[in-house]
């Protein structure tokens, strides 16, 4: 067997201890689809829906169940952990823990979170436990009077756990009476013991609890009072260690410290689920984006290449269950497609973030892919308001040499820059070229890249640390276009070009007024490459599940049929609901344009007229709607 194996439970995503014998594990896996990198408790023989009753018993579970047997095996919490270290007085607070800032490596120094450490104490003992903690810090007397008294727990479920053991093992009965009537006793279910002791405890454990299920119901209880077989399992430890302290009296226990993290942060990373032939897919969306995420993945589908695996990650931002649940339905039967999500709230670096309009702080999080997924030489990131009509994978296999990513130069900037459209950021209103030039440090401004498809050359990245510069500058002000702006002032002049055809603008009503007055040969190309797209943009407000009245409309209905989401978009379509299930092609839709965008098509005639593109007064007019609307929204 091998030595030593300690689990830390992971509800959420969180830090890891670096130490190689310690494991984290996801609880509750079957509960959430989230991917918090690191194994969860759902495979092989488990009970992880009982989580919400269970807590980090169903990792333990787990581990009883599935892992192979250790010499010592032991269970620490994401944000409380053990004390290995030598030094057994430093200060506490009521609650008998010792409060740090945020798990880092001092931390995992101070504390003996260390392999050498860890190794070095639990070698002279049969079980490692926290220090007894004194019920009288919380007002009570008793152990049972503690548990009777506390806000979430009935006492009568603790009852019926101790009628089990009067009944099954009566032989505890002397341990029942020690500790209930003691006023200390190990809490919060961390320990490290034997692998003998952890097996005996086991099977006593969960055969109580298991019998415990059918003695015991909940009367409209909160999610607090649903834990009660893991507040019982507290008890259950400190009865079954005086029994065994009864059984062996030379019983060796250490006592040591517990510790307590205040500040949540993420140093984890996802890994590849493919070994071989592996096109790793970054999408980002939330609830209201569920539908173009659907079409999206339909149309990657559609197009993939059958020797080939598609690693899909969805960066979420409160995402439903039930919507995930329909997202993973799309790939069920392809089996060279994986589908995770990750939460983008587990990036607490955004929490304080710019954003703007329809903006929200989840359009930083493809900043963070150079972090996360570090592990992959290259990774595609693709706007979720787009369709493909062509194998990403062809992206991917480009040869980027030292360029730090791929993406396609941005023709609507380029039209900013030519009219001479005012930027608004915190470093002043500015025409777009000087903008471009003086805040984006890009002597160059037509290299401006449009950040809806991007090809991250994350080996490159790891070599320059790149994912720092990209936080530097996110932290440094706030940019026209947000976390764009952001890559390509740190991008700038190690992008390589793609071709037009992979990020094709549907026009968001504006294909006849906007991108003819664009150099001629920068619209021609666009015509061109709107003959055959390999991925549709539909960049703007006028989105295609809110109107038919957009080109490419039929790119993206067709990757909606036979989905969950199909009659949604009819009924988006519709004045009225949709009373048949008729085909798109013939369904009669009348859904008119955004009302912002008929009040700009009402006024811009008038603004053309008085104040063409280019002249003062246009430039005059745009920095002060600027200044106007600041004033307004902030």
């Amino acid at each position: 067997m091998n030595n030593i194996k300690i689990y830390t439970c992971h509800h959420k995503a969180s830090a890891f201890l670096s130490s190689s014998l310690i494991t984290p594990i996801q609880v509750g896996k079957t509960l959430n689809l989230n991917d918090i990198g690191c194994i969860g408790d759902n495979t092989g023989e488990n009970i992880s829906f009982k989580n919400p009753f269970y807590c980090e018993l169903t990792a333990h579970y787990w581990v009883w169940k599935n892992q192979q047997p250790t010499n010592y095996v032991g269970f620490m919490h994401y944000r409380r952990h053990l004390n290995f270290s030598e030094n057994q007085s430093m200060p506490e607070d009521n609650w008998g823990v010792i409060n740090a800032d945020e798990l880092d490596a001092e931390y995992e120094s101070t504390y003996g979170l260390t392999t050498e450490d860890i190794t070095s104490l639990v070698a002279d003992y049969d079980v490692i436990l926290p220090k007894k903690w004194s019920v009288t810090q919380a007002g009570n007397k008793t152990n049972y009077s503690h548990y009777m008294r506390s806000e979430y727990l009935h006492i009568e479920h603790y009852d019926e756990a101790l009628k089990i053991i009067e009944s099954d093992y009566p032989e505890y009965l002397s341990a029942v009476k020690e500790f209930n009537s003691a006023s200390d006793g190990y809490y919060t279910n961390m320990f490290v013991m034997k692998y003998e002791l952890f097996d005996r405890y086991s099977q006593w454990l969960f055969d109580i609890s298991e019998k415990l299920e059918s003695k015991i119901s909940f009367n409209n209880y909160n999610s607090q009072e649903k834990r009660v077989i893991g507040h019982i399992s507290e008890r259950l430890l400190n009865i079954f260690i005086l029994h065994e302290m009864e059984r062996n009296p030379s019983l060796k226990i250490k006592e040591v410290q517990r510790t307590f993290i205040k500040k949540e942060t993420f140093n984890g990373k996802l890994k590849s689920v493919y070994t071989k032939n592996s096109i790793p897919l970054v999408i980002c969306f939330d609830d209201n984006y569920t539908i173009s995420g659907a079409a999206l993945i339909n149309s990657l589908i559609k197009n993939c290449q059958p020797d080939l695996n598609y690693d899909v990650i969805i960066f979420e931002n409160k995402i439903s269950l039930l919507n995930k649940q329909r997202l993973l339905n799309l790939v069920s039967n392809h089996p060279n497609f994986s589908l995770r999500f990750f939460d983008v709230n587990t990036f607490t670096e955004l929490n304080d973030v710019h954003v703007r309009g329809h903006f929200t702080a989840a359009t930083y999080a493809r900043l963070f892919i150079p972090r996360l997924l570090n592990d992959y030489k290259k990774v595609i990131f693709i706007d979720a308001d787009t369709v493909v009509e062509h194998d990403i994978s062809e992206l991917y296999n480009i040869d980027l040499g030292t360029n730090l990513v791929a993406a396609v130069r941005d023709i609507v900037m380029e039209g900013f820059v030519k009219f001479g459209a005012m930027s608004s950021s915190s470093f002043g209103v500015m025409p777009a070229k000087q903008y471009l030039q003086k805040v984006l440090a890009m002597d160059k401004p037509a290299k401006y890249f449009q950040a809806g498809i991007i090809v991250f050359n994350i080996e490159q990245m790891n070599k320059e640390n790149t994912y720092q510069q990209l936080i530097t500058e996110m932290k440094s002000g706030q940019f026209w276009f947000l976390d764009q702006d952001i890559m390509n002032k740190v991008f700038y002049d190690r992008v390589y070009d793609l071709p037009l055809e992979w990020n094709v603008y549907h026009g968001n009503g504006n294909t006849d007024d906007f991108f003819p007055n664009l150099f001629f040969s920068t619209y021609t190309e666009f015509l061109r490459a709107r003959l055959r797209p390999k991925m549709i943009h539909y960049a703007g407000e006028n989105k295609p599940w809110n109107t038919n009245r957009v080109d490419f409309f039929d790119n993206f209905a067709k990757n909606i049929v036979d989905t969950p989401w199909q009659y949604q978009l009819y009924k988006n379509l519709s004045d009225q609901d949709v009373v048949s299930m008729m085909p798109i092609a013939s369904t009669p839709v009348t859904a008119p344009l955004l009302l912002q965008t008929r009040i700009k098509r009402r006024l811009m005639p008038l603004v053309n007229r008085f104040a063409p593109t280019g002249s003062p007064s246009r430039n005059f007019l745009i920095k002060y709607y600027y200044i106007v609307r600041r004033k307004i929204l902030g």
